[in-house]
């Protein structure tokens, strides 16, 4: 990935203002998108997840200065996430380095939480791809972007709202059973729903 000029004094000015007016508050929900752009790319099996998170960060904060107009800017970052997703995705898949995407990479941890995330890690791992990659589209977003999220995937997919959240919640008890299965100690089938 070819790195491109970073983040200016006045662009992290204006990202901060438009996060929040609140000084110390920008900060701090700075710091928060930042993980959560982290854990976004990381969650995709993006090599280099913290670098794309700054990535996607300098590019906001880019428009911001050059002038352009964000009304909703928890959702205008989360879009362009997206969009480095999807140029990174393209890109792996020009050089044949395409991760698999079950490798997921996680915070640190406890040991208890090490063996829940392996459990989450596996049972995901046996879910469908398509209905892997949903589970992690529908809960991903931020508060404010969710709704707008999740009509827009239910319209991807010709489904009402009604309709998507039936599906997901199927999903879900498929993978919560999984889950539970495997922190007892017994192998699950998975749901591959």
């Amino acid at each position: 990935m070819m790195k491109k000029p970073g983040m200016t004094e006045a662009g992290l000015k204006m990202l901060l203002t438009h996060l929040s007016s609140d000084q110390e508050r920008a900060g701090e929900l700075y710091l928060h998108m930042h993980g959560k752009l982290a854990r976004y790319f990381s969650w995709h099996g993006c090599p280099h997840p913290e670098d794309l998170a700054d990535e996607a960060l300098d590019r906001v904060s880019r428009r911001l200065e050059s002038g352009e107009q964000v009304a909703q800017i928890i959702s205008y970052i989360l879009g362009v996430a997206r969009r480095i997703l999807l140029e990174q995705r393209r890109s792996l898949l020009t050089t044949g380095t395409l991760p698999d995407d079950r490798t997921l990479t996680r915070p640190e941890a406890g040991e208890a939480d090490d063996s829940i995330m392996d459990c989450l890690e596996g049972c995901l791992g046996k879910l469908a791809p398509e209905s892997r990659a949903l589970l992690i589209e529908y809960y991903s977003p931020e508060a404010s972007a969710r709704a707008w999220v999740r009509q827009t995937i239910a319209d991807r997919l010709g489904l009402s709202l009604n309709a998507l959240r039936n599906r997901v919640l199927r999903l879900r008890r498929n993978l919560e059973t999984c889950i539970s299965e495997c922190c007892q100690g017994g192998e699950s089938a998975g749901g591959g729903e």
